[in-house]
């Protein structure tokens, strides 16, 4: 929003009490037959609509200066504004990827359907989220597992679940198969709508795109127009010798996916100088596991506390523009669950022992949780 002050220069706003005394002596001084404008009465009342609308038209003015440049403009008004840039707010897409179903106790061959359903488990809001099976797929006789490829049933990041969640099927598997997903099991992050600030901060960058050469804004800023990269980081101060480029894509769920690096290549190929050596990889994330203890006042009957806690820590770490990627601190952990556990006494980090602050091309994410419980 623009400055209230800069505002009032170029377009002032009107206190529409002053206006009404300046037209009532507008009105007097012209000699005008009605004199009674006491409130109430219906000159009065004609007199303050048509100031008000004054007022209104004016504030619309203000508005739509405001909303007329990239760096103040709101919701429709900054898509509108992208555009005249080239820049479009990046759509969500749906999570892509590999679930294992594993034999059971039958040998003969099982056939797992297109539009299959296996789920998550519930979390502590009762939440389950859904995939559906993209093509037919067998488990051919005499095999033990097969992978199989699922597309989530809606777009978003919250569907790049980690490790171990997809373990349920909607219908029952003959020779009760079980599945799972391992810790690559992802082939295309999903991703949200892109938000508004992400799409100012690229349009913004849009005039280093105009560099003959390639800088490092004009790396980052294709490479962060692709959907499913969250963030790009570029270091052109040569890292492996003269004329060298190393950009960094971190995803949506954390290491990039092998497609979406070459598409980050393909775009960077581009663009690159001539001579420049531009080597594009994945950001690495480290499964970070969490120890906590959770002191409550014995007077709780609440049975949820480890549920709540693991909730909130998941949420902590959850991947995304608002957090630190590569740090961890006890100070957060503590306050995320305080302000999931309104009632616990005191909470204790165990593991990790420190604070921890890793190079920019680690992204931490959630390993093992235990949560340990206390009364007092």
């Amino acid at each position: 929003m623009i400055d209230e002050k800069i505002l009032d220069e170029i377009i002032p706003l009107p206190d529409i009490n002053d206006l009404k005394d300046e037209k009532v002596a507008e009105l007097e001084s012209e000699g005008f037959v009605i004199t009674n404008f006491s409130s109430g009465g219906i000159f009065y009342t004609l007199l303050m609509i048509a100031l008000q609308i004054k007022v209104e038209f004016i504030t619309l003015l203000r508005s739509i200066l405001n909303n007329l440049f990239v760096t103040h403009a709101d919701g429709t008004w900054l898509k509108l504004k992208a555009a005249d840039f080239s820049k479009k707010q990046k759509e969500a897409i749906k999570t892509q990827g590999y679930v294992i179903v594993t034999r059971g106790n039958s040998s003969d061959a099982v056939k797992i359907p297109k539009g299959h359903v296996f789920k998550t488990i519930k979390d502590v809001n009762g939440e389950e989220l859904r995939f559906f099976v993209v093509e037919d797929t067998v488990l051919q006789k005499g095999s033990n597992t097969v992978n199989v490829l699922v597309e989530a049933e809606l777009e978003g990041t919250k569907y790049n679940v980690p490790q171990g969640q997809i373990t349920r099927s909607l219908t029952y598997l003959d020779g009760g198969c079980t599945v799972s997903n391992n810790v690559d099991w992802i082939t295309q992050e999903g991703s949200d709508t892109e938000d508004l600030e992400s799409l100012r901060e690229r349009t913004l960058r849009s005039w280093s795109e105009l560099a003959t050469r390639p800088t490092a804004e004009k790396y980052q800023n294709v490479c962060e127009s692709i959907s499913g990269v969250l963030f790009a980081k570029v270091n052109d101060l040569h890292p492996r010798g003269q004329g060298t480029v190393d950009i960094i894509i971190t995803g949506t769920a954390g290491e990039a996916t092998e497609s979406l690096l070459t598409k980050v290549r393909t775009a960077v190929n581009e663009i690159k100088g001539t001579y420049d050596d531009v080597l594009v990889k994945s950001s690495t994330t480290i499964a970070q596991p969490v120890s906590v203890v959770v002191t409550i006042p014995n007077s709780v009957t609440d049975n949820t506390v480890s549920e709540s806690v693991i909730a909130a820590v998941t949420q902590l770490l959850k991947i995304s523009k608002d957090r630190a990627l590569n740090e961890l601190t006890h100070a957060d952990i503590i306050y995320a669950i305080k302000r999931k556990v309104s009632f616990a006494r005191n909470v204790k980090v165990t593991v990790p022992s420190e604070d921890l602050f890793l190079e920019n091309d680690k992204v931490i994410i959630l390993g093992e949780i235990n949560v340990t419980v206390e009364r007092v």
